[in-house]
């Protein structure tokens, strides 16, 4: 039995359309052939799943291209046709010294390119235009939004179980263990899939709370009978308007047709049944109530720290990270913030010029700045401030992005000249800051990460306003299908 080859890479991005940044190659972390093996072997990519499990078999991954980015704006045109290009140019180099037995990638999903609209099935097409007849499975994200092109190109499909998403490796071993089946049996896999009408704001759909618990635990279930090889929920992606917006249960069984038909259905059946049970799990305000809601428990509880999200601008969901709705809002409280025991803490915004700034004028130094406003101008001002640098970082993690601590009144603002996401978990650490050191943490973030969930006393949801809303039925959604759940509240389907 020779050892299998398996093409192996991704170019992975979900793209927000309501976000008028276009994501470009300093966006991007770009892993090419054996950099792939190497240098690109992160342990929260699905890829990196897929690498370490072939080889474990003693099989050998081909490496191509492995392009990863922050949530954001549609995909920069030609940064995306050279991607593809490079990624077809790997397929032609090792075709040159033996054939390809098998094609396992980590897509996203919900990857959007200008001028291309959703781009999985374009670069899928361009892939089996050159291997034709070889399995081909992929792991996708949650909130991946399944096309008629990703069907059709793909053998078998499995997502992520998990939001937040700390999964993403096993769902690697588990797209490889799919092929592995379809190469060892020489049966072929099946594809379910049931499309269901609805958009999930992301922060109604933590899979430890219901009513994705209970859906999660059906796909598991599923995956228990003989013949099924994967059920997914995928979420789709709320924040981008498109013609195939929706939920879709996917599933792969093998060389059993019915069976993937009948297992998507049930899990479909149980998921419109609970469509109304999605609801934020903490409590959640405007902006502004928010806010003051914050201070009070501070002020009555002495204690801390209680996290506001900045919602509607995530960058992690794709949106700006420099809208200003929830700053506005403090800045309004401008009285009370005196009173509290600690200063307040802001994870932060992006805004490259007032990085810049920070950095001409040096540690130390007292400046005016404008924060906020230069990509949403709808939900964003660029508000005056007077700062004190307190604190700059160079090369910030793989984005190679500048940060600045600054000071203004009692308020300590995270800057950044890149557009990264607020919840990592080295980025305070990175600026000397310990989250833990503050009575109140305003996050641009939803869902509150493990490293904040573990210290928070308190966690307040602001629906603030921004490209990642999460109060879906504010925005505008032209070319999705209608009627479509909660757009249109009183809408049934017969499943």
């Amino acid at each position: 039995h020779k050892m299998k080859r398996i093409l192996v890479g991704c170019i992975n991005h979900e793209s927000n359309s309501f976000n008028p940044i276009i994501t470009g190659i300093e966006d991007f972390v770009i892993f090419r052939g054996e950099e792939v093996l190497t240098k690109g072997l992160k342990p929260y990519y699905s890829s990196t799943g897929i690498i370490e499990t072939i080889q474990k078999w003693g099989w050998e991954p081909v490496p191509a291209v492995v392009a990863r980015a922050v949530p954001n704006g549609l995909v920069d045109y030609n940064l995306y046709t050279e991607l593809k290009k490079d990624f077809l140019a790997y397929i032609d180099k090792a075709l040159l010294d033996a054939p390809i037995d098998g094609i396992c990638l980590g897509l996203h999903g919900s990857l959007k390119v200008q001028n291309i609209g959703p781009a999985e099935g374009d670069l899928l097409k361009a892939i089996r235009e050159k291997l034709p007849d070889i399995p081909l499975t992929t792991a996708l994200d949650m909130h991946a939004t399944v096309t008629d092109e990703m069907i059709r190109y793909c053998d078998g499909i499995v997502g992520y179980k998990t939001a937040p998403h700390i999964d993403c490796y096993e769902t690697g071993v588990h797209a490889a263990e799919l092929l592995k089946k379809a190469l060892d049996s020489s049966n072929k896999l099946c594809i379910g899939r049931v499309k269901i009408p609805m958009l999930v704001a992301g922060e109604k759909s933590e899979t430890a709370a219901e009513p994705m618990k209970s859906l999660i635990a059906s796909c598991v279930e599923a995956e228990k009978e003989e013949g099924l090889l994967a059920a997914s929920v995928l979420l789709g992606f709320p924040w981008a308007d498109s013609k195939d917006n929706g939920v879709t249960i996917v599933t792969t069984a093998l060389n059993d047709q019915g069976l993937a038909d009948r297992a998507a259905l049930k899990i479909a059946k149980e998921f419109w049944a609970e469509r109304h049970n999605f609801k934020f799990k903490v409590e959640h305000y405007d902006s502004f109530t928010s806010i003051k809601t914050a201070i009070e428990s501070v002020m009555q509880n002495k204690e801390g720290p209680v996290f506001v999200s900045d919602s509607g601008d995530n960058p992690t969901a794709g949106s700006t990270g420099d809208s200003t709705e929830c700053f506005e809002a403090l800045l309004k409280q401008k009285e009370a913030l005196k009173a509290l025991p600690t200063k307040v803490l802001y994870s932060g915004f992006f805004d490259k010029a007032a990085v810049e700034k920070c950095f001409e004028a040096g540690e130390g130094s007292s400046l005016e700045i404008t924060i906020g406003g230069t990509w949403d101008k709808i939900n964003g001002k660029k508000i005056p401030c007077s700062v004190r640098v307190l604190k700059l970082v160079k090369n910030y993690s793989v984005y190679n992005s500048r940060l600045a601590l600054v000071e203004m009144e009692n308020i300590r603002i995270v800057l950044t000249s890149n557009h990264i996401g607020f919840g990592d978990e080295e980025l305070l650490p990175a600026l000397d800051v310990k989250a833990e050191d503050y009575c109140i943490v305003i996050v641009k973030l939803g869902y509150l990460e493990p490293c904040f969930q573990k210290i928070a006393k308190r966690a307040i949801l602001a629906e603030s306003k921004g490209c990642s809303n999460e109060v879906l039925e504010t925005l505008d959604y032209p070319q999705t299908p209608r009627p479509i759940y909660p757009l249109d509240k009183d809408m049934d389907i017969k499943l």
